[in-house]
């Protein structure tokens, strides 16, 4: 409501005044009941809204006309400065509100009103994804009001990313104004560490990783490849003994690859279905059962998923009661020798550090320029791909032939060195330009024209798409390419993970159909390929998509649809196994390179 509830009372009071000339004329008990008018209001906003003490003044001028109740109808002069002290009083609440440094009310209800009739009217995958629209309006719109009434902005982060995840889309997203508070509630989201994050293995155990105390792994002082810049607020979130409770998990004999058993006396698959929300959208089901465990680390006992516990700050349970004491996990773990040993494990401060290392381990790709070559070895290269963007002046255009030029260099001089494998490191490839990705796979499709993708036709008169009786979009123009097949007896290996996104996706499937190509990860791509818009919110932005991309056959390209299966090619699913898991995070190894090196 903000200045729109003392807007409304100042009205009342203009209003109020005025009828204490009219009410002489007119005598009638009924007009008595207009001076309830103002109080009523304030009943009823504080009722349906709440109570908000930073509207006290507000509501002192509209009790304030009650007393206007036991005048007579002939002393007006008392009723009119009784209504302009009111007044006054109601612009000075809204003079305060409006500069006080403590007090700025941000529009979260306004923003998710504004959000959702933008997603249900311009969304071009509904249908596909199974949205129903009305289910998740009468979800969320009261988590939204509830966190507009707190104005808690970690709560705010909390009900966008579980209200945008219904999408299972890699272009539905949410991105705070604030960098400030979007770190902060990034911060404060996904728990506690208690030393380790969690994974499962290709065989179906649950294990534990990133174990502080390791070398290669993550360290509460870890200031090293901290790309989010959580060092910065780590000390606010960690208690007085973190430095010396960090070896608690060592000592007790977890190490990368122990199996856990149990989480607090439960089973961890019981703790998984309680994450209802991620940092990333996966689309893939498959992908994304990879992932929850490492989400479920960061759950405290007898705490709810997300909820943080920060030094000197209140935080309570379940059931409501306060903890005022460092949370701790009970954690259950296979020992050596097989036998089940259980260790309480502290709080060493906020999770979201070891989170985002953990999840960083597991999908960086290599860390050199884009479009840069490396020998792996004499008989295999490897080029970088992390972003379909050659320069900024064709970014946004289609002529991408300084691209083919370069890599067709390359691979003319390859050929002549008599290298035979080519691996193309797609993983966390953000997406970029779709011509890029054409000018790479013209390279190395057969001869000929090969169709890619339709657009879809707009209807100028309403700016959106519409379906035909089939329920699938008017195609448009197809976009084609010219191969030229210069790698025709050499292999290509594309390596990928759920965070090769939009036009990753796109080089995934236009590569990964080849004859001499295969697709290989941990986990598929992420299987999101539509054209996306941004809309400004006041507290933020959301992005989304909003032109769709067309397969020959008129389907939608390459999105998920609501059975959740990945739709882009993947050919082999490389075992995440003690083996992978003693590479990465024992000895720092890239071992999803080493191995697809060695597939060939």
């Amino acid at each position: 409501m903000d200045f729109v509830f003392g807007l409304i009372e100042f009205g009342l009071m203009i209003l109020l005044f005025i009828i204490a000339k009219v009410s002489v004329k007119h005598a009638s008990n009924k007009w008595r009941l207009v001076y309830a008018a103002p109080t009523f209001l304030a009943i009823a906003i504080a009722v349906f809204d709440g109570f908000d003490v930073n509207y006290i003044g507000i509501y002192l001028a509209a009790a304030l006309q009650l007393t206007a109740l036991f005048f007579t109808f002939d002393q007006v002069n008392r009723k009119q400065c009784l209504a302009v002290i009111s007044a006054v009083l109601i612009v000075a609440n809204i003079v305060f509100i409006s500069i006080s440094p403590s007090y700025h009310r941000c529009e979260y209800y306004a923003d998710f009103e504004k959000a959702f009739e933008t997603l249900r009217a311009h969304y071009v995958l509904d249908k596909e994804k199974g949205i129903d629209w009305d289910e998740l309006y009468s979800k969320y719109e009261p988590v939204f009001k509830e966190v507009d009434k707190t104005q808690d902005h970690v709560e705010n982060y909390k009900a966008w990313h579980r209200f945008l995840g219904k999408f299972y889309d890699g272009h539905v997203s949410y991105c705070e104004n604030s960098e400030g508070l979007g770190r902060d509630a990034f911060c404060r989201a996904y728990g506690n560490d208690y030393g380790l994050s969690l994974a499962r293995l290709i065989s179906g155990e649950i294990v534990a990783i990133n174990v502080e105390g390791y070398d290669n792994s993550y360290t509460i002082d870890s200031e090293e490849h901290d790309v989010m810049g959580m060092h910065t607020v780590k000390e606010i979130f960690q208690p007085d003994t973190a430095e010396a409770d960090r070896l608690t998990l060592k000592n007790a004999g977890i190490k990368n690859g122990t199996v856990i058993t149990k989480w607090n006396g439960r089973s961890v698959e019981e703790c998984l279905k309680e994450v209802d929300y991620y940092m990333n959208q996966y689309p893939v089901r498959e992908n994304e059962e990879f992932y929850i465990p490492i989400y479920a680390a960061g759950i405290g006992r007898n705490l709810n998923y997300g909820d943080t516990y920060v030094p000197e700050e209140e935080l309570t349970d379940r059931e409501g009661n306060n903890i005022s004491d460092n949370p701790s996990v009970d954690i259950t773990f296979l020992d050596d020798n097989g036998n089940e040993k259980t260790v309480t494990a502290p709080n060493l401060g906020m999770y979201a550090a070891r989170m985002f290392d953990t999840m960083g381990k597991i999908d960086d790709g290599v860390n050199i320029t884009n479009l840069e070559w490396q020998e792996v070895n004499e008989d295999t290269y490897m080029i970088r791909i992390s972003s379909m963007a050659y320069d900024r002046e064709s970014y946004s255009g289609s002529d991408f032939k300084m691209v083919s030029d370069e890599v067709r260099e390359k691979v003319e001089a390859l050929k002549e060195a008599g290298v035979k494998n080519i691996i193309f490191d797609l993983r966390s490839n953000s997406g970029g330009n779709p011509y890029f990705v054409e000018a790479v796979a013209q390279i190395f499709a057969p001869k000929g024209e090969h169709i890619t993708y339709y657009n879809a036709v707009i209807n100028e008169k309403t700016s959106s798409y519409d379906r035909n009786a089939d329920g699938k979009y008017e195609m448009g123009v197809p976009s084609a390419y010219e191969g030229e097949d210069l790698w025709h007896d050499g292999k290509v290996i594309l390596l990928v993970n759920s965070q090769c996104v939009s036009a990753g996706d796109d080089m995934t499937y236009i590569m990964g159909s080849l004859p001499n190509v295969k697709v290989m990860g941990f986990t598929s791509s992420n299987s999101s390929c539509q054209a996306v818009t941004g809309v400004g919110l006041e507290e933020g932005e959301i992005s989304f998509s909003a032109v769709p991309t067309l397969f020959p056959d008129g389907e939608i390209a390459i999105d998920t649809y609501s059975d959740h299966v990945g739709r882009t090619p993947f050919d082999e699913k490389i075992p995440f196994d003690q083996e992978a898991i003693n590479a990465i995070f024992d000895k720092g190894e890239d071992y999803l390179l080493d191995y697809v090196a060695e597939s060939f």
